[in-house]
């Protein structure tokens, strides 16, 4: 996002389509917008004063809506993954760190411990072994 001079004989709105006689106006995603026009589509927050904004599909979303609808969310519990959260990965799969423990016993594993992804269950070592054998039994 970025903020142009005076220069705005030519300048229309992407939303409104009304010429922009402000002072200032915005240009985001190479658009230019009045300061009042440029509102996340989710919670219709001003953006003007944001640091930043996004836009997926010509849509506009303030960074919390952004991440709540499009971010990173953990495998196990569905929360949205936030840039400050430590995590594990799994083959495609991403979890909270407290997150990834096994189905069966619920504890949690530890970095270099084997375990077995089985139907999107984390399973350890152990219960994996012992759903193996379950399994053969039958």
């Amino acid at each position: 996002m970025s903020l142009a001079g005076t220069e705005t004989e030519q300048d229309h709105c992407y939303v409104c389509d009304q010429r922009i006689t402000d002072r200032f106006l915005l240009k985001v995603n190479g658009q230019s917008w009045h300061a009042h026009c440029l509102r996340c589509c989710v919670c219709q927050a001003l953006l003007d004063r944001h640091p930043s904004c996004f836009i997926r599909n010509n849509n506009v979303y303030c960074r919390t809506d952004y991440t709540r609808q499009f971010g990173a969310k953990c495998s196990k519990c569905g929360r949205t993954i936030q840039s400050t959260d430590w995590v594990w990965r799994a083959r495609e799969q991403v979890y909270h760190l407290a997150c990834f423990a096994c189905d069966s016993c619920k504890r949690q594993l530890s970095t270099g411990e084997e375990f077995a992804l089985y139907d999107n269950r984390v399973l350890c070592k152990t219960h994996y072994l012992e759903f193996l054998e379950g399994n053969n039994a039958q």
